[in-house]
């Protein structure tokens, strides 16, 4: 990214305060005018909230209003951010309705969390399934609040409510090399983990690799439940995925995963009112004023002039 008035302003010699400030305005101007350009020539609605809800697809803040994504929420408690609109809860949300969508969701399954840190979701599904497998690094100092290093021995210590200590195994393990046999899960599960896995420049290897394992780890039959996040602006990122490279670099590159239903990269209108400055609450979510989180939803987030959201994969493996 490289404007001309910020080459200007580096020249003149400016205060590196004044340069960052005018590089905000014009990334914020250049999204403004995306979103606006989108709006108007290609409007999308979600009118019906009694809608059964879409699989595939980006995250909507209508989905707050549909009725099955409002009972699973209030199923979970809206345990990770208070019931404030928030992404997150969107995730475990729609992955809980695509488990039991599929005859997943029982006390025959057995379930693997890649990347799973310490979310709330796996004590849920600890109530709900035979046994979860929760599997990440948990050493890495940037995510030690996501995922502590004490968590494989004491994950009961970050319980939020009383849950089924047997059904639940914590292991340290690299989500791109998972250590059990083929064919071991009925289900498996990452929520906005795999993009940060690693790999070479703008080919996301590492989130491959980690669906690649979770291809082979699957049981015939069983059911991938994957968020990452996605570009909304087509802007190119090593991490993060946009219309072209969710296909060449992830979903075209499986085999056996295939995907449960077209993938919908419509967002809708509505949607797209709720952009926040991701460098004004970067990961520190949890520590924000509750005034500013009842206005902001945690949905659409821009840094510089990257435009982002969720998006929802949900897999099964074919025969």
């Amino acid at each position: 990214m490289c404007y001309p008035s910020i080459i200007k302003d580096i020249f003149q010699g400016k205060k590196l305060k004044e340069i960052k400030d005018n590089a905000n305005r014009i990334c914020e101007k250049e999204v403004f005018e995306f979103t606006s350009y989108l709006k108007r020539t290609s409007p999308y609605h979600i009118t019906n909230p009694s809608d059964q809800p879409k699989l595939n697809r980006l995250c909507c803040i209508e989905d707050w209003e549909n009725s099955e994504i409002k009972a699973a929420l209030a199923e979970l408690q809206k345990l990770s951010s208070e019931g404030f609109i928030h992404r997150k809860d969107w995730e475990w949300a729609l992955g809980i309705i695509a488990m039991r969508r599929f005859g997943k969701l029982n006390e025959k399954s057995t379930a693997i969390g890649v990347g799973s840190g310490r979310e709330a979701i796996l004590f849920y599904l600890a109530n709900k399934v035979k046994h979860v497998y929760a599997t990440d690094l948990y050493k890495v100092r940037n995510w030690m609040e996501a995922a502590p290093s004490d968590f494989p021995e004491n994950p009961k210590k970050y319980a939020p409510f009383p849950y089924k200590e047997d059904a639940l195994t914590v292991l340290r393990m690299d989500g791109t090399k998972l250590e059990f046999p083929s064919e071991s899960f009925d289900i498996a599960f990452s929520f906005s983990s795999i993009e940060h896995f690693g790999g070479g420049k703008n080919n996301h290897s590492g989130a491959l690799r980690s669906l690649k394992e979770i291809e082979r780890v699957l049981k015939p039959g069983g059911l991938a439940v994957i968020t990452t996040e996605y570009i909304i602006n087509d802007k190119e990122h090593p991490e993060f995925f946009n219309r072209r490279t969710i296909y060449s670099d992830l979903i075209d590159k499986l085999e056996r995963l295939k995907l449960v239903e077209p993938l919908d990269l419509r967002i809708t209108t509505k949607t797209l009112d709720t952009v926040i400055d991701y460098s004004s609450i970067g990961v520190s979510w949890n520590n924000i004023n509750n005034d500013y989180k009842r206005t902001h939803p945690h949905i659409v987030l821009r840094i510089k002039n990257i435009l982002f959201t969720s998006i929802m994969l949900v897999f099964q493996k074919m025969p």
